[in-house]
């Protein structure tokens, strides 16, 4: 069988890549078959029902669904419109036409956009008449992401925005839409993840670098006026350039305190990067949400983020946050200190091998990998015969995000040599597969 398929989003097309198997004969090449679920953009009812998707969606055998790539290469572009999402099957065959099977490790599934791609010039959808989806996430997206912005049960054109969260990889922004008709926070990570999609870096927003703190956020008060006017930073601290998006409800007893208005603080204001900030308020509550905007862009230092300004209305006062989450990079939730309370990372919602960092790497690597559920976990390392190289894991796991790291070494404690390795992950039904590549 096909091992290590993947299947990666382009614009009006997917990417894919694999490794063939092995055969006792010569094997003469790789066909791919394709099915969709056509008329489901953006709402995807069949697989948002489904999840996770069952076997029945892929298709069966070599001559089922639409032929995507027949040939003896181990990558094609399989260009397609339109809008959906595409579940492909590999089969590797030999010079006698035996075909290999229908394994989990020969398939997989992406859209063929890019999510956040709703608009090509402002004031005008990409579906709209006279108008088409330009492949990139920018100013006129994130117009269009506003104006949807905390929008319930968004009809046609505005739920194209509803994006988020996003499955396999969960939270990630080449992950597939899992829409729950409504526009908010999630949705705005996708959206940030995916503006301009350009290389990773850093905007030094904020000044203090504050090294070695623990991440954290707080409520600092930091003017209190004879009139009663009281003005609360939202401050960050202990960043080391890894935050990329926050969301946090702060509350307050409307008997001591009476919400004037919240602003951006001068530091994020500065024109020095795009940023998406928006604030709403209600009876005893703001909300704060905010996110950098670029693939791979983070917040580069610490200090406040935002001003939120009150007027007092009892001697005394007391504000908390009611929720918050702050999220990097990769949207992945990030441990951070609220105030004294603790916030933690979601659990998974689905097992993931995330893959290992670095890669290529010498000699030594850390491999990341999601259970949603305690379950027994396996993780072992292949060599491209086959061969077991190394366990890494063989035990019962908890649920959350562990990491296990491989140093280069067999279970006999020899040193391997230069080399592709495979890291299989078998827990609870799942099976995944990724490529590592020593170089000594």
């Amino acid at each position: 069988a096909v091992l290590d398929f993947d299947a990666a989003p382009g614009h009006e097309k997917c990417d894919l890549t694999w490794t063939v198997g092995t055969d006792n004969y010569v094997l003469a090449g790789t066909v791919v078959q394709r099915n969709d679920n056509p008329g489901e953009y953006p709402v995807y009812p069949l697989f948002v029902g489904a999840w996770p998707v069952v076997d029945a969606f892929y298709p069966g055998d070599h001559l089922s669904g639409t032929n995507a790539y027949t040939g003896v290469a181990t990558t094609a572009t399989d260009n397609v419109i339109p809008r959906n999402i595409y579940y492909y099957q590999a089969f590797c065959y030999d010079e006698a036409r035996n075909y290999g099977a229908a394994a989990t490790t020969a398939r997989d599934l992406a859209t063929n956009y890019w999510l956040g791609d709703v608009a090509d010039v402002l004031g005008f959808w990409g579906s709209d008449p006279g108008h088409d989806y330009n492949g990139l996430v920018n100013d006129a997206d994130i117009d269009k992401l506003g104006g949807t912005y905390y929008v319930p049960a968004p009809g046609w054109p505005d739920n194209q925005c509803d994006v988020g969260p996003t499955v396999h990889p969960d939270d990630h922004r080449l992950g597939l839409p899992l829409p729950d008709a409504w526009v908010q926070f999630e949705d705005l990570m996708i959206f940030a993840m995916n503006y301009g999609v350009v290389g990773p870096r850093v905007v030094p927003y904020l000044p203090d670098l504050a090294a070695g703190r623990e991440l954290s956020l707080s409520l600092e008060e930091i003017v209190s006026t004879p009139e009663g006017e009281i003005e609360i930073a939202l401050r960050l601290s202990g960043n080391t350039s890894d935050v990329k998006g926050l969301s946090a409800v702060i509350a307050y007893d409307p008997t001591e305190l009476e919400h004037v208005s919240t602003r951006i603080s001068e530091s994020m204001a500065m024109p020095v990067g795009q940023l998406f900030f928006w604030q709403a308020g209600g009876e005893g509550e703001v909300q704060i949400d905010l996110a950098v905007l670029g693939t791979g862009v983070t917040l580069g230092g610490s200090g406040d983020l935002a001003v939120l300004t009150f007027r007092a209305l009892a001697d005394g006062y007391t504000l908390e946050f009611a929720e918050a989450t702050l999220r990097g990079a990769d949207n992945q939730s990030l441990v951070a200190n609220l105030d004294g309370h603790a916030s933690r990372p979601e659990a998974p919602k689905a097992f993931r091998l995330v893959g290992n960092v670095p890669n290529p790497f010498n000699p030594i690597t850390s491999i990341a990998y999601d259970v949603p559920r305690e379950a027994d976990v396996t993780m072992l390392v292949h060599d491209v015969t086959g061969r077991l190289v190394r366990t890494l894991v063989d035990e019962l796991t908890v649920a959350g995000r562990h990491q296990v790291v491989w140093d280069g070494r067999s279970d006999g404690g020899d040193e391997v040599g230069s080399g592709v390795y495979f890291c299989t992950m078998e827990a609870g039904g799942f099976h995944a597969s990724r490529k590592m590549l020593l170089l000594k």
